[in-house]
């Protein structure tokens, strides 16, 4: 006589460790933050509407960032850790390193400028964050950046530069040019064109002709 296979129980739903819950805490804080920042200005936000909005404490929300300019922060770096990600898909859909690394920065450009990430990145997070806002966003993705300018260098299709010192030209460059255009709105149609083409400027003055 065979016996037949009994049912496997239902599998009970893994419960949520107190790491995994916190997480997602403060994802949902920084979620709703980076809405309001963008709205309405670091200035205008109350951190009782924001916890109550998020769903949590103002208790929790001082657990996990302190303060205001705390959670700003996190903000802040969650944005400029966004961007970084969408260089990435652009940097890998180019087949040539140099064609990869000058569309990253014109699309870094353009990327910082929507409303709500200017907002952010270059008219509140200097008042909030002072110097540490820039230092951030002139180190994002550096290191690698180096390293594609060394190989470039290498291969004879850039000058011979330091590339330490022609990573902080280039990132230097954007950022002035993202700071002025932030400080217009966004810029007009006509300067957004004259950044790009003053980026295009200085990577021609870097490139070595065959």
């Amino acid at each position: 006589m065979s016996i037949s296979p009994q049912p496997a129980p239902p599998s009970l739903p893994r419960p949520q460790g107190r790491a995994e819950a916190a997480e997602q805490t403060a994802a949902r804080l920084i979620a709703t933050a980076r809405q309001a920042f963008a709205t309405q200005g670091f200035a205008h936000v109350s951190l009782d509407a924001l916890a109550a909005e998020a769903g949590v404490t103002r208790g929790a929300l001082h657990h996990h960032f302190q303060n205001k300019a705390g959670l700003f922060e996190a903000v802040f770096r969650a944005v400029d850790a966004e961007i970084g990600r969408e260089l990435d898909i652009i940097y890998e859909a180019e087949d040539d390193p140099w064609r990869g690394l000058t569309a990253c920065y014109h699309a870094y450009l353009d990327l910082t400028l929507s409303p709500d990430r200017a907002r952010i990145l270059f008219r509140d997070a200097p008042a909030v964050m002072g110097a540490q806002a820039m230092d951030i966003l002139m180190q994002s993705g550096f290191a690698m950046i180096v390293e594609d300018l060394t190989c470039l260098i290498a291969a004879g299709r850039l000058r011979p530069l330091d590339p330490v010192a022609v990573t902080h030209l280039l990132n230097g460059a954007v950022m002035a040019q993202a700071l002025w255009l932030a400080g217009c709105d966004g810029g007009t149609e006509a300067q957004r064109a004259a950044a790009h083409a003053a980026l295009d400027a200085t990577f021609d003055g870097l490139t070595l002709r065959p």
